[in-house]
């Protein structure tokens, strides 16, 4: 048992939420689900975490973790010390009246774990009371049934508050990650860390999507696609930059070394795509364009796959 036991509520077990509030449970957090559909499943069979080899697929290792408490309706959960959102941002105007049961202002900790930006300050509309974290998952995940997740690559986690607004919190977090087993940082700046990721997630979601459902190997042996990719990560370099957040061109060529052991990886956005759900367009594709475009910055290759993937997803 961990010696800083405390509540959570988990809100949207997909695969990110799956995999780290798993996780969580596994070292002895109180987790409680907030289930709807999966709630048979995971009330049934818990939580199903398998380690799979990338390069053989080989399953190298599988848990079964059972919550404390698996719900319908988060009124059944009540206030929590943490609360994870994990959900998709399209779905994040539905989510604020599920919060509201979860959430004790001036105790309850939200921490997002949500590709894009301006999704804490989404959040901190309804909830101004409440410090808003957010955290970067660098992972390979898929959720590949009602309450399994196959990890491909542990990856890591990088977590900061909104506006740098409540370190003391974000570093606790962090430590209830680490305590866990889960790689995980702090981060100072958390804009700077959202940019960061929107280095591979705005190029190779993105693309897998607008090149007719590809896996990023393929982005990667494509010369007119690889090419496209280091454009569009050049650009958000550049508007981070103006933005005050400084990204070394290092770092940009580590996402593609990153990518290479990958193997034939389906981004979450190509798989939601393919399944007829909705895509983050908004969050991962459209926010960073507005926010680099407001500082003077144009970003014509990030706008034409804006508008490539304006023409071909679903938003809602």
């Amino acid at each position: 048992m961990v010696q800083n036991q405390k509540k959570w509520a988990l809100v949207g077990p997909g695969a990110i939420g799956l995999y780290y509030g798993g996780l969580l449970a596994k070292s002895g957090q109180s987790l409680s689900v907030l289930g709807r559909s999966d709630y048979g499943v995971l009330s049934e069979q818990g939580i199903r975490i398998r380690m799979i080899d990338p390069n053989g697929g080989t399953l190298n290792s599988e848990d079964v973790i059972v919550p404390a408490q698996v719900a319908r309706d988060s009124r059944e959960i009540g206030s929590v010390d943490s609360v994870v959102i994990a959900a998709k941002s399209t779905y994040n105007e539905t989510m604020v009246d599920d919060l509201r049961p979860l959430i004790e202002p001036g105790r309850t900790v939200v921490l997002t774990l949500q590709n894009g930006m301006g999704n804490a300050e989404y959040f901190a509309r309804f909830f101004s009371e409440t410090p808003m974290l957010a955290g970067l998952c660098f992972v390979c995940v898929n959720r590949t049934a009602p309450g399994v997740v196959e990890n491909y690559l542990p990856g890591r986690v990088e977590i900061g508050s909104m506006g740098d607004r409540w370190p003391e919190q974000a570093e606790a977090m962090v430590a209830d990650f680490k305590a866990a087993g889960i790689k995980t940082n702090f981060s100072p700046a958390l804009d700077a860390a959202l940019w960061r990721k929107l280095c591979w997630n705005v190029p190779f979601n993105g693309l897998a999507i607008a090149a007719g459902g590809i896996t990023t190997d393929l982005i990667l042996s494509n010369p007119e696609l690889s090419k496209r990719a280091r454009v569009l990560m050049e650009e958000i370099q550049a508007a981070a930059g103006r933005a005050g957040c400084e990204i070394a061109d290092s770092f940009l060529q580590g996402q593609f070394d990153v990518t290479e052991r990958m193997g034939a990886y389906k981004p979450s956005s190509l798989i939601d795509f393919l399944d007829g759900r909705a895509v983050e367009l908004e969050s991962i594709w459209g926010e960073p364009l507005r926010r680099g475009e407001a500082l003077g910055l144009a970003m014509p290759e990030l706008a034409r796959l804006y508008g490539d993937l304006r023409s071909v997803i679903k938003t809602s």
